[in-house]
């Protein structure tokens, strides 16, 4: 753009000459003009940029420079742009603000003056469902209606505008020539297609809470395995997944957030030695209560007003060599399918990685979407967030009724992925692909599968359980002599020097202090967290009948070695059942 041109922009009172802006103003002694700036910018674009949480003004700035050159564009943000700390930085030194009190008002007005003229872009800055003049619509990057922009390593995101059913074909072939165990790949499929539902059941007040830990030796396969899921929102593979235990924790909520409605991958956790498994660990437990919880950090801006929180909006798959340790709590948030040596058939996974790379498995994602528009469109949302719940409930009560007493949230997983397989499945027959009887035995087989998958985390969840972890630690410090405990039928009663307790036939008597504070030893030694106090745990302990209560408490009185002292009275048969429970 020249000169003239962008004079034409400005108000009459400014004039560009020679690349400079002048302002006019009159005086007592005639017109004065003076010279303000040896540049002529002007707003060539304003983007609206939506992250998802709020709307941010950005003004794309273009100009000249008095020497002939074309200034390069600037994104500016609405509140940077007057104060001008931005010149410099974006169009370097020789871009000079003459001297004067009033100069940055005036050339901040002008600019301003010329956002008539620029080209008005809304750009999204998160992926998933969003209401765009009362339509849903679903956002990735190289959408054909809207602009959709994620930064960094998110790049591979991106989308297909168009399908044909031999794609939806090529994908179901997942189910029927399977490159991993049936239960590995039906449970991958089933998170998958789980996962756009994900706005809708945020509404419905069910959002997934929990993440799927793929566990297996390197070599296995498993990010491999990962990124052939993540296909279907993108172009990835085992090199350029999006998340890392690399990264910080912030770094990946923060990330998180903008991923609503699409799957992602938290690769790699394998600590390298003590300090760095704290790391790793520390960062594990901030991903699980994240996905878990779907709750934010609260912040405040630097005016001390109330940020929108930024939870995660999507779904995500976790890659470690072995189960991250981080206390029943944070075990009930993951749930686990595990890899073995040889279980992937390489040629088989080759031939789903080349379907991927041609944009199948995205063209299919992209099928999948458009047909739930039939369902969620035209006000149809409210109803149709009201029945996923209603699913949801079914299937949920139905694993618990079903099922031996296991953590309240396993019936929740098995149920968000029940729903997963059954909307896959819905959509294939809906399309032709399968017919109701397929479609009815895979679901079948899923929930078989499912539960048998089920059954073995609440195991796992049981053996993070702190009592189990408090009796078994404490067997295995007696088992070593690391600590003492002596019998009550010993006729000389002596008091050794790593003495916890003492024990008869039926209990196990246990200083509790002492005892806790064994455990908690024994638990940092081998880079393990037994974060529980010691009232908690005795507390547990009583809730769960594995010590002798009284209506005075928690502990027994019983006189040894000639003194009377307050014991925890651990019962043996109890101590038996979580030993043999392994």
């Amino acid at each position: 753009m020249n000169q003239s041109d962008i004079t034409k922009r400005y108000p009459s009172v400014f004039q560009i000459k020679d690349g400079c802006i002048y302002r006019k103003s009159s005086s007592k002694n005639g017109e004065k003009v003076t010279r303000l700036c040896n540049f002529a910018p002007f707003i060539s674009v304003e983007k609206t940029v939506d992250d998802g949480a709020e709307e941010v003004k950005l003004l794309t700035l273009s100009g000249i420079h008095a020497d002939g050159s074309v200034l390069p564009e600037a994104d500016v943000s609405g509140a940077e742009l007057g104060s001008f700390n931005w010149l410099i930085q974006k169009w370097g030194a020789k871009c000079i603000l003459e001297v004067g009190s009033s100069v940055k008002e005036y050339v901040r007005y002008l600019i301003q003056q010329t956002a008539k003229y620029a080209q008005q872009i809304i750009v999204f800055e998160h992926t998933g469902w969003k209401k765009i003049n009362g339509e849903w619509h679903f956002l990735l990057p190289a959408d054909d209606m809207y602009d959709v922009q994620l930064k960094g390593k998110l790049a591979s995101y991106c989308k297909e505008n168009s399908f044909d059913v031999s794609d939806l074909k090529a994908a179901y072939k997942l189910t029927e020539l399977p490159p991993a165990p049936r239960e590995i790949i039906l449970t991958l499929l089933a998170f998958t297609f789980l996962t756009p539902l994900g706005e809708f059941l945020r509404q419905a007040g069910c959002m997934p809470r929990f993440v799927l830990n793929l566990i297996g030796r390197t070599g296995t396969r498993k990010s491999t395995l990962a990124a052939l899921f993540l296909s279907f929102f993108g172009s990835f593979n085992s090199g350029n997944l999006p998340l890392s235990f690399r990264d910080t924790a912030n770094s990946i909520i923060h990330n998180s957030f903008a991923l609503k409605d699409v799957l992602t991958c938290i690769d790699d956790f394998h600590p390298s030695g003590r300090d760095d498994e704290k790391k790793l660990t520390a960062t594990a437990q901030s991903i699980m209560r994240a996905y878990g919880d779907r709750t934010g950090r609260g912040r405040l801006r630097a005016d001390s007003t109330l940020m929108e929180a930024r939870p995660p909006l999507g779904n995500a798959i976790v890659t470690s060599e072995l189960p991250p340790n981080i206390g029943e709590s944070g075990t009930a948030r993951y749930f686990s399918l595990k890899l073995r040596d040889g279980d992937v058939d390489l040629q088989a996974l080759t031939r789903f990685q080349h379907m991927a790379e041609q944009g199948v498995f995205r063209r299919t994602m992209f099928a999948y979407t458009e047909w739930l528009k039939s369902f969620i469109n035209d006000g149809k949302d409210s109803e149709y967030s009201r029945l996923l719940k209603q699913q949801f409930e079914l299937y949920r009560d139905e694993f618990m009724k079903n099922s031996a007493e296991c953590h309240g949230r396993v019936p929740e997983t098995v149920a968000w992925l029940r729903i997963g397989m059954y909307f896959f499945t819905m959509f294939l027959k809906d399309y032709g692909v399968t017919d109701s009887q397929r479609a009815e035995a895979l679901e079948d087989e899923f929930e078989i599968l499912l539960n048998n998958l089920a059954n073995r985390q609440s195991d796992r969840i049981e053996s993070e359980r702190p009592t189990t972890v408090f009796v078994k630690k404490i067997c295995s410090l007696i088992e070593s002599e690391a600590v003492s405990v002596v019998h009550l039928r010993v006729k000389e009663q002596f008091v050794p020097h790593n003495f916890i307790g003492c024990e008869d036939d039926e209990y196990l008597y246990l200083n509790r202090e002492t005892a806790h504070r064994a455990v908690r030893k024994l638990c940092d030694e081998q880079g393990e967290s037994f974060s529980v106090s010691c009232a908690a745990l005795v507390k547990q302990l009583a809730e769960e009948g594995l010590i002798k209560t009284l209506q005075s408490g928690n502990t027994v009185s019983l006189r040894f070695a000639g003194k009377n002292r307050r014991y925890i009275a651990l019962r043996k048969k109890a101590i038996e059942f979580i030993l043999n429970e392994e």
